[in-house]
């Protein structure tokens, strides 16, 4: 898959507009309208806050145990599983996963281009579509 510029701009926009303040921001990323996943600033989850608060972000993976059976298997026979951290908040019928996004915007969407074609076998970036957010926390 392609990276797609929008998810550059997007990662861009989140990294330089929310990065100063350390603010609060969720990215979602679509795939035919449906969230597939998030990035949001790490010190949102308790599980990849920065001890001293430093800014960064992190890539929000949740699956629904039973309809996304098949992702969930592969997310977790994948080296992104080992390199993600997993949600002190368990629920039987969900799993989460943070995975921490460093480097620039560039490396940041390769990763997530990656984890959606190897673990939502999405091949193509023709119907993805990047959403930014402010949050009020």
């Amino acid at each position: 898959m392609n990276i797609p510029s929008q998810l550059i701009e997007v990662l861009d926009i989140a990294m330089a507009g929310f990065r100063k303040e350390n603010e609060s921001f969720l990215i979602s990323i679509l795939h035919k309208e449906v969230e597939t996943l998030q990035v949001i600033n790490r010190n949102m989850a308790e599980e990849c806050r920065a001890e001293n608060g430093e800014f960064g972000i992190v890539l929000a993976v949740c699956f629904d145990i039973k309809k996304d059976k098949d992702a969930l298997d592969r997310f977790t026979h994948s080296h992104f599983k080992f390199d993600s951290i997993p949600a002190k908040d368990i629920n039987e019928e969900m799993a989460y996963y943070f995975l921490p996004l460093e480097g620039g915007s560039e490396k940041s969407a390769k990763v997530i281009c990656k984890l959606l074609k190897k673990v939502f076998l999405i091949k193509s970036a023709q119907h993805l579509t990047f959403e930014v957010y402010e949050v009020e926390v």
